[in-house]
């Protein structure tokens, strides 16, 4: 009796463990892979490998990312799960945690063996099904003017283009009067340049996350000659090489491309940056090209060859813009960490000659044609001239409002253009720091409607004492 007692428990035991054991297998493409989809492929894809992670194929998941293999054996050793639980950091998605019958199907699958039942290398999430970035639409309850990102002086003084969004304006920079509107851009413009030879205009931006641009707008006709299409994000510096005939493009998405402006078509990508590249630009002689990132550093690369010869460290934090002298044998670069730093450079090695700064972040930098001066903006408020011969600053141009983020000289260095955040673009005298001209001022804001006044009721009379007896 003892014995059928205990074979009976065992039949229970088992009974009860049947479903666990004949549980329903997890399927990777059918029931993970739209997950990923939907929740992860914005940031972890084959064009953006956010932290070096790829939700593309099984194996790039299987791979891991800088932070190492995200899949264990058990659910509780699996960075992927502790990621979404928010026990190790940062806490995935950004956008919001993932329902729990999703997180629980995940542990499941890797309960199960986190097998893929399709080719390891097969793409699960193709480029053209990761769900595109979803922008706000806010209403502007006050006047405002699109912030003047980039500024670009014609060498015969004829035309001044300020960036904005969507739109660069031409305006004369002599009278300040609207020349015309260059209108198609798909967002913001981050850098403009005339072509060497004055017949082009290069405006470059793109829609963030999906692709850069560069227009190309005839100066004769200002119509549109050619787009240059590429990167996997928007672009946000370009430069034309000295003899026009090429062009270099730097990019959020961590590259520098090559252009040959006769065809149109990409001749070299250069991948060195860590990070996003805000800042490119060909040597006066064209034989070498600098880049400036927020990973921190300056490189220096061979434009024939496209390697990157050396990095200019000293930096702290995020370079922003970066200049030549006219010589070619000097280097300055500006940004997050307060400081503009010039370096003493050529084809060989470079070395750090001097270091200045502001009080705030410095956005921009531009030499001067002449090559006396030196012109940076800042978050200080302030734009500072300076001198290249001794790096003193002979003018500082206060209180201008916050966020200066683009600056540029008259093609006689007698002037300098100064953009702001805030949409003001204005003309300053080099020689004394005085204003020259408000080419855009801030508009004026609509006087307020009086709230409607509400007619006043008389008090009610006061009851009258009756007359005493």
């Amino acid at each position: 009796m003892r014995f059928l007692g205990m074979s009976l428990a065992t039949v229970a035991m088992i009974a009860l463990a049947a479903p666990a054991a004949h549980a329903q297998t997890v399927s990777f493409s059918k029931e993970i892979v739209p997950i990923f989809r939907e929740h992860c492929s914005q940031c972890h894809n084959s064009r953006q490998a956010t932290g070096g992670f790829s939700v593309s194929t099984f194996a790039g998941i299987d791979k891991g990312g800088k932070g190492g293999k995200v899949l264990a054996p058990k659910p509780e050793d699996s960075r992927l799960v502790k990621l979404l639980e928010g026990t190790a950091q940062p806490k995935m998605p950004p956008a919001g945690p993932l329902k729990k019958e999703l997180i629980a199907k995940i542990r499941t699958w890797i309960t199960q063996g986190g097998k893929s039942d399709v080719d390891a290398n097969a793409v699960v999430v193709p480029e053209s099904s990761v769900p595109s970035i979803k922008v706000p639409v806010i209403k502007v309850r006050v006047p405002s003017l699109p912030e003047a990102t980039a500024l670009a002086w014609s060498k015969d003084n004829k035309f001044l283009a300020i960036g904005g969004y969507k739109v660069v304006t031409i305006v004369d920079p002599t009278s300040g009067k609207v020349i015309g509107e260059l209108k198609g851009h798909s967002d913001k413009i981050h850098d403009l340049h005339f072509s060497p030879d004055g017949k082009w205009l290069a405006a470059a931006g793109g829609p963030p996350a999906q692709q850069g641009e560069v227009k190309l707008w005839d100066t004769a006709t200002w119509k549109e000659g050619r787009t240059l299409v590429g990167h996997s994000d928007y672009i946000y510096s370009c430069s034309f090489s000295p003899d026009g005939k090429q062009m270099a493009t730097a990019s959020y998405d961590k590259t520098v491309k090559l252009w040959d402006l006769t065809t149109g078509a990409e001749s070299k990508t250069l991948k060195d940056h860590a990070d996003a590249v805000y800042a490119v630009a060909y040597s006066p002689d064209g034989k070498l090209l600098a880049t400036g990132s927020a990973d921190r550093s300056v490189k220096v690369w061979d434009v024939g060859s496209g390697k990157r010869i050396y990095t200019l460290a000293g930096h702290t934090d995020m370079v922003f813009d970066l200049s030549w002298n006219q010589k070619g044998n000097q280097l300055t670069s500006v940004g997050a960490d307060k400081t503009v730093r010039t370096y003493n450079v050529n084809a060989q090695a470079g070395n750090q000659a001097r270091v200045s700064n502001h009080d705030r972040t410095v956005n921009a930098v531009a030499y001067s044609p002449d090559g006396n001066m030196m012109a940076t903006v800042s978050d200080d408020k302030s734009c500072k001239i300076w001198n290249t011969a001794n790096g003193s600053a002979t003018q500082t141009l206060k209180d201008l409002g916050d966020g200066l983020i683009s600056v540029e000289f008259s093609p006689d260095s007698k002037m300098v253009a100064v953009g702001g955040f805030d949409g003001t673009v204005r003309i300053f005298n080099t020689a004394d720091g005085k204003i020259v001209s408000t080419v855009i001022d801030l508009p004026k804001a609509a006087a307020p409607v009086a709230a409607p006044v509400a007619p006043v009721k008389p008090a009610p009379a006061k009851p009258t004492a009756a007359p005493k007896k």
